[in-house]
């Protein structure tokens, strides 16, 4: 009976890439539903009849859930286990998008959005456990500077499909499509993940300061994502209004910007891999309030304009995906993975969502050189945060960047339990587990 018990679990293949790259599909399907209203803005609209902040409520409230319930998830799949919770928040936002597609009113639709993120965060609080979890050393740093290419690249996917569906199909035919991905991947992942044994659950670490890393990682991702949302969102504007650009034009230029961000976390990746330190990435960061100046001036040609956008983009998102790899580095023990995480989750929702805002009072009292000041706080505040995250990692303060938080049955745990767990060694499968 015990060897049938053994014999349950999956063996491990022999890279680790195959089970990064499902995961970070899952990523990027999630990040499909995050931007899937926005193409159907104007035919909801008219639809449901709905107003612009209506519509707007039904748009972030995806990012919202994150905001509130990012580190109380994080705790929750720490106890549930983050390969089910995986599979299970893209299960749940499959159901949630196919509600939303029949929706007829406003009430209904916010609360099938509402009810979506909460498996979009699921999702993303999960997602970099699980890979943690397979992955140990330069792999891991690298397999996680790819997970934060997931909403760039959602997002490309969903302007970029549903700017060309939206004229042929209708909203409900659209957001029943986005509903598939995640549920076809749902299965996939139940049938290609390994089932690793769960962290074992101890009573919350109260030492002071055991936090401290995660809370910084955690506030320099919401700084970065304030500053990558923002732009986006007031660029259009900046391109109609002050440039007197057609929307099209300025549609075009902004999603080539959206493009550099997904770039810049490849490149992350790319450079992690190949043995580059986390420190020598950050100061990169002074780019991006630079960049702002020629990016937001009608005195430079627009392709100068629009090149300096997507560099500011592109750093930030190379930075976005340091964060992503620093994390286990910044954790003490194997149970704090999921909660930092789910903290990481919670301010990166929190900046998504003050972005905007923030910047147009800045372009409201200043004008528009204001974005690159307002750039250089935030941008700036973030950068030296992740320098601090980066720092822990290079000096192994919790020897969490070569190792992995669980072994399966019969994998030889390294001395002690504290800080981390030996990694399985994916290169050497359990010959005794059938």
């Amino acid at each position: 009976m015990r060897d049938r018990k053994r014999g349950s679990h999956r063996r491990v293949s022999t890279s680790p890439w195959k089970y990064v790259v499902a995961t970070w599909l899952a990523g990027v399907l999630a990040a499909v539903g995050l931007g899937a209203v926005s193409p159907a803005g104007s035919a909801l609209r008219s639809s449901l009849g709905l107003s612009a902040g209506a519509l707007a409520w039904a748009t972030s409230s995806i990012t919202a859930v994150g905001a509130v319930l990012g580190t109380p998830a994080g705790w929750w799949i720490l106890r549930f286990g983050a390969h089910r919770a995986l599979s299970g928040g893209l299960f749940v936002m499959a159901v949630a998008t196919g509600i939303s597609a029949t929706a007829g009113s406003w009430g209904l639709l916010l609360g099938s959005r509402v009810a979506e993120g909460v498996g979009y965060l699921l999702v993303f609080v999960a997602g970099p456990v699980v890979i943690t979890r397979m992955t140990q050393g330069g792999v891991r740093s690298a397999a996680l500077a790819l997970w934060g290419t997931c909403v760039p690249m959602g997002l490309a996917v969903a302007a970029a499909l549903g700017g060309v569906l939206a004229s042929q199909w209708t909203w409900n035919r659209w957001l029943a499509l986005t509903a598939l991905g995640p549920l076809i991947m749902a299965g996939v992942l139940t049938v290609v993940l390994p089932r690793l044994p769960r962290t074992p659950v101890h009573y919350p670490h109260r030492a002071a300061g055991a936090w401290n890393g995660a809370l910084r990682l955690g506030a320099a991702y919401g700084s970065l994502s304030l500053v990558g949302v923002a732009v986006v969102m007031v660029l259009p504007l900046f391109l109609t209004e002050h440039r007197e650009v057609t929307p099209t034009v300025a549609g075009t230029v902004v999603a080539l910007v959206c493009l550099g961000s997904a770039i810049g976390g490849l490149a992350a990746s790319w450079l992690l891999r190949r043995g580059v330190a986390l420190s020598s990435l950050v100061p990169l960061g002074v780019l991006m309030p630079v960049a702002c100046l020629p990016a937001f001036s009608a005195e430079f040609p627009l392709a100068v304009s629009g090149a300096a956008a997507t560099l500011v983009l592109l750093v930030d998102g190379l930075l976005i995906s340091a964060v992503f790899a620093a994390v286990p580095a910044a954790v003490s023990r194997a149970e704090h993975v999921d909660v930092a995480n789910g903290i990481l989750n919670q301010l990166g929702s929190a900046g998504m969502l003050m972005g905007p805002p923030v910047f147009g009072l800045a372009i409201a009292a200043a004008g528009w050189g204001a974005v690159a000041a307002a750039t250089f706080v935030f941008g700036g505040l973030g950068t030296v945060l992740l320098l601090k995250g980066a720092r822990t990692s290079a000096t192994g303060t919790a020897d969490g960047v070569s190792r992995s938080l669980d072994a399966p049955h019969g994998v030889h745990v390294g001395e002690g339990s504290e800080p981390l767990r030996k990694a399985p060694d994916v290169s050497k499968p359990n010959h005794n587990r059938i």
